[in-house]
């Protein structure tokens, strides 16, 4: 048996890096990297010492930098970003995964880079300002003039898909738009995260692609209150003030009332019923759900709440039955990585570290270090990204 190789670790940052992280024992820790949870606490009591691949291991578990094990002190901690406001029969979920937690980690991380290769020269226009005494209607109407909105669309055909439509509409103006993946929609739809430069919004990929239309918007309107959030989007009446502002904010950019009541009035006059049909064609015309529809419906007393709850609860039903085939579909289609990269990172994010590169600001290597990918894919994420 070969000699180990001790990390000489300092153990207060042991501690330290692992309450920054989900874990709250050491046997948490133990599920994600197979080391045994006694062990574990000895490193942390400083009675005995991690090999260096031990240590690895948990640096990279706990996404901080190997060196950081060496400190003779531990940094000061960084104040949590956003708020949680995941609330769910007048609860929050307190403990968050560790997915879910690694996942905003990246994103967090992703917009870290941009920053480190920015051309100082590059202009950047900064959101909106608001006044507490601004109406909604006026918030909404600066934030389409703001994005260069026209509400509502011809037809579906204008936009083809709902998300990518304003994801790039977000992203051309600034705003780092990325997708969670491996998170259950139950514990999160949305994040917002506010910074005077690259403000960072992202949603759940599990989600339905109209849902996350909506979900962007909601966090839109987070990031113009200069406020940051954890969020379900879920149209609960239990929810705080700040979800369900940000919901009506949302609403009104997305369906502007008087245009929304007229297509509304019109085509139920088409259809003689608040049907699924009727609300998928109201829906077409604001590239938003049917649920988004309904809701805005209930919102500007056009129906009454107890209709808006039958029809809520059928529309889930059916999002339900659709998104199960769809996950059929998409296991049986081949989706080419460098789509899959764009729609997980986002495309302002892979631009800007692209130019970085075209610039002289990093290398080759650098460029797919710190994209991730290999030199293979670089071509097929350029053309993709470049010409946007």
């Amino acid at each position: 048996m070969g000699k180990k190789n001790y990390a000489y670790v300092n153990s207060e940052l042991l501690i330290w890096a692992r309450s920054n992280t989900p874990f709250e024992t050491t046997a948490d820790v133990q599920e994600q990297i197979k080391i045994d949870a006694s062990k574990i606490e000895l490193w942390e009591k400083g009675e005995e010492l991690p090999s260096i691949t031990e240590a690895k291991k948990l640096a990279k578990l706990y996404k901080i930098p190997f060196a950081t094990f060496f400190l003779s002190s531990p940094p000061a901690n960084k104040i949590k970003p956003y708020t949680d406001r995941r609330t769910y029969n007048n609860t929050i979920y307190k403990k968050m995964s560790y997915g879910l937690w690694s996942e905003i980690s990246r994103i967090i991380g992703n917009r870290e880079k941009m920053i480190e290769y920015l051309d100082e020269e590059d202009e950047y226009i900064g959101l909106p300002i608001f006044k507490n005494s601004d109406s909604i209607r006026d918030i909404a109407e600066t934030i389409r003039e703001f994005l260069g909105l026209k509400l509502p669309y011809k037809n579906k055909s204008v936009y083809k898909n709902a998300y990518s439509h304003y994801r790039g509409v977000l992203e051309s103006h600034g705003i780092m738009v990325a997708q969670i993946t491996g998170v259950p929609l139950e514990e999160m739809k949305g994040i917002s995260i506010f910074y005077d430069k690259f403000p960072i919004v992202a949603v759940n990929n599990k989600d339905y692609d109209r849902a996350k239309a909506f979900s962007l918007m909601h966090e839109v309107a987070h990031l113009v209150r200069r406020s940051s959030s954890l969020c379900l989007i879920d149209f609960d009446d239990r929810n705080d003030d700040e979800e369900k502002l940000c919901d009506s904010i949302a609403a009104e950019i997305l369906m502007p009332r008087k245009e929304f009541m007229d297509i509304s009035i019109t085509t139920n006059e088409y259809y003689q019923e608040w049907s699924i049909e009727c609300l998928n064609a109201i829906a077409d015309r604001f590239a938003v759900s049917a649920v988004s529809v309904v809701r805005r419906l209930y919102e500007l007393k056009k129906i009454s709440k107890f209709d808006y709850q039958q029809i809520y609860n059928i529309l889930v039903d059916d999002f339900d039955k659709k998104k199960e085939k769809i996950d059929n579909n998409k296991n049986n289609f081949n989706i080419p990585y460098y789509m899959r990269y764009l729609n997980k990172e986002g495309y302002l994010y892979t631009k800007l570290i692209m130019s970085s590169y075209s610039k002289g600001i990093i290398s080759f290597g650098e460029m797919c270090r710190t994209l991730d990918v290999g030199k293979q894919h670089i071509d097929k994420l350029e053309r993709a990204v470049m010409f946007v």
